[in-house]
């Protein structure tokens, strides 16, 4: 289900998901210490180099190779995180605080070019959903003369953000409300509303933000209001049968002369299933309404988009065939599943272009090949050494893209609780 998300889930879920979690293990880990060296092929055999901090973003196997450490609690959850500066040394990155219900109450991200942190606070309600979000900063100032003469207002906004939620219920300990009372409320700048049926399913979601950009003092401060609604619909054991984003964007650029623009889409998905809850078809609808820009006007479209989906052998193999707008085949994406239900291989498929991952029996990626008509014109590997515990603990990497060799070795070191 395609979903916007907040600033603050972004930065959390880009730190947190930048590590992988742990496998099932039967010591819960205390810390993972990952250290990344240049390697290279002496007589068969591959010997690490010196110490590096940043895989080249073109390596296509993905996992956790990421330089640093990072601590967990007893219950799994990350409490600090540490990168290495260009000399090796360590320095506290990031670091969650969480409440008893193992909800992330407060992050601190440091910002080591600016000397200084930004902390994140969130609240939650009585049902475990975020209610407020506080920064202690509102902006993000960026550094160096020449980012200040010509993007000093590019910085991106920290805005704390309030939820208020409405249900559909006759239980006294809700909020309980009809809808034409939800309709009637206006939307705020970060505050997001939600209407709950007695399920708790949500069927109407609105909120709106404003959007402050200048790139520089010689060009014109652009201001951008965006008001989102959602609408859901349910089919009777509770799965998801149609979503509906309404996206309304309004501009003012106060240039010489200043500029006012209109722009609104509504996109529509439809899902169909079959008999054991598999999504068998969806359908998807971009409505693009008639649009302004000052004294342009654009007309309106709309255009349809289909993806189906195939079950075989008992499940173990999905194909998803996607369709563009012309009722056109624009890929095929298989996967493969072991009987225990693993991904084993990854299949997409572009016609001319087609690229294969496989992964092993623990669920790690192992290979990345990219065919060309029919041609194979690349391949990552990667291998793995694991402990007794059955997490890995070396990982030699190979990248043979572009006749460009490129070996390197990731170790991680573990500490474990018992």
């Amino acid at each position: 289900m395609e979903k916007s998300h907040c600033i603050f889930i972004i930065i959390i879920m880009v730190c947190l998901a930048s590590w992988a979690q742990p496998v099932n293990t039967s010591d819960q880990m205390k810390s993972i210490e990952i250290k990344l060296f240049k390697a290279s092929v002496v007589n068969g055999q591959v010997k690490k180099g010196e110490p590096i901090y940043k895989i080249k973003p073109r390596y296509p196997i993905s996992g956790d190779f990421n330089t640093g450490k990072i601590e967990y609690d007893r219950n799994g959850l990350i409490k600090d995180i540490y990168y290495p500066n260009n000399k090796g040394e360590y320095h506290l990155r990031e670091n969650y605080d969480y409440n008893e219900n193992n909800q992330v109450v407060k992050a601190k991200m440091t910002m080591l070019e600016l000397n200084d942190s930004i902390v994140l606070r969130i609240s939650y309600d009585s049902l475990g959903r975020i209610e407020k979000t506080r920064w202690n900063k509102h902006a993000v100032p960026l550094k160096g003369w020449l980012n200040n003469l010509f993007y000093k207002y590019w910085s991106k906004d920290l805005t704390d953000e309030d939820y208020q939620r409405y249900y559909l219920s006759n239980n006294d300990s809700l909020n309980h409300t009809i809808e034409t009372e939800f309709e009637d409320i206006a939307p705020l700048n970060n505050h997001h509303f939600e209407l709950l049926d007695t399920e708790g399913n949500v069927l109407k979601e609105k909120y709106m933000y404003i959007d402050t950009t200048q790139l520089g003092p010689l060009h014109p401060k652009t201001i951008d209001t965006i008001t989102i609604q959602w609408e859901y619909q349910y089919i009777d054991n509770g799965l998801l049968s149609e979503e509906k984003k309404s996206i309304e964007k309004k501009s003012l650029e106060k240039g010489l002369p200043p500029i006012r623009s209109y722009d609104k889409r509504i996109i529509t998905l439809n899902y169909k299933y079959i008999d054991d809850n598999k999504v068998k078809e969806e359908i998807k609808t971009v409505e693009q309404m008639p649009s302004k820009t000052g004294f342009l006007k654009i007309k309106g479209s709309v255009k349809t988009f289909k993806r189906v989906h195939d079950y075989l052998d008992n499940s173990k193999k999905h194909m998803i065939y996607t369709y563009d707008d012309k009722g056109d085949v624009e890929y095929t994406i298989t996967e493969v599943y072991s009987m225990d239900e693993k991904l084993v291989e990854y299949t997409k498929d572009w016609g001319k272009r087609k690229s294969i991952d496989m992964y092993n029996e623990k669920g790690n990626h192992t290979v990345h090949t990219v065919y060309r008509k029919n041609k194979k014109i690349s391949e990552s590997t990667a291998k793995y050494t694991y402990n007794e515990h059955g997490d890995w603990v070396e990982c030699v990497l190979f990248d043979s893209q572009k006749n460009d060799p490129l070996y390197i070795i990731a170790e991680r070191t573990i500490e474990y609780y018992n």
